[in-house]
């Protein structure tokens, strides 16, 4: 590919998505992937494609964007590997991708341009040391308060990175809630129902 298509995909992560992974997304897909806020709450029923959709944003992240981190994040390392194994799909199922991963663990892909995809599980423990540009909380929920607020948040202060929370609905009494409640947060909901 030259530059000026490089740089297209770059600009269009929808385009990118259509390209390079063979992923069609619907319009409220399309609308997730190309959000540029740095606060995103997306509260999706279940089987409407919030995997998917944030599998293929966080490769269009990962290859436009050298040496990043971007952290996937989950109540268990069981459900982080749900959507990295999605990433991995995406990524092998692709004819020019593959190519660029220079090391493939588990829970890791790095990539040619120094970027790399971590699976992490929500521990204290197992989260503090990193920093990254995008972070991705999966089932957010469900995870305790206390990590998001006092781990999660430091690791992308000094690269102002973006934060993505994704869950289905549950209690009002979480951080998730009034994230999804605060007007300073990108929101998007879509209900099982509307799905197609």
């Amino acid at each position: 590919m030259n530059r000026k298509a490089l740089r297209k995909l770059k600009r269009n992560p929808v385009l990118f998505a259509e390209l390079l992974l063979g992923f069609k997304p619907f319009s409220y897909q399309r609308r997730l992937l190309c959000d540029k806020s740095k606060r995103i709450v997306g509260c999706w029923g279940c089987q409407s494609g919030k995997t998917t959709t944030i599998a293929a944003r966080t490769i269009h992240l990962a290859y436009s964007y050298p040496n990043t981190t971007t952290l996937i994040i989950s109540p268990s390392l069981r459900q982080s590997m749900i959507m990295f194994d999605r990433v991995l799909e995406f990524i092998y199922s692709s004819s020019i991708l593959p190519k660029s991963v220079v090391r493939k663990t588990r829970t890791i892909i790095r990539l040619t341009n120094g970027s790399k995809i971590v699976a992490l599980p929500c521990s204290k423990h197992l989260l503090r040391g990193y920093t990254a540009k995008c972070i991705i909380c999966d089932e957010a929920a469900f995870m305790p308060e206390d990590v998001i607020t006092q781990v999660i948040f430091p690791m992308i202060s000094t690269t102002r990175g973006t934060a993505i929370f994704l869950s289905t609905p549950w209690g009002r009494d979480h951080f998730f809630y009034r994230a999804f409640m605060n007007p300073d947060y990108s929101v998007h909901k879509v209900k099982s129902s509307s799905v197609r």
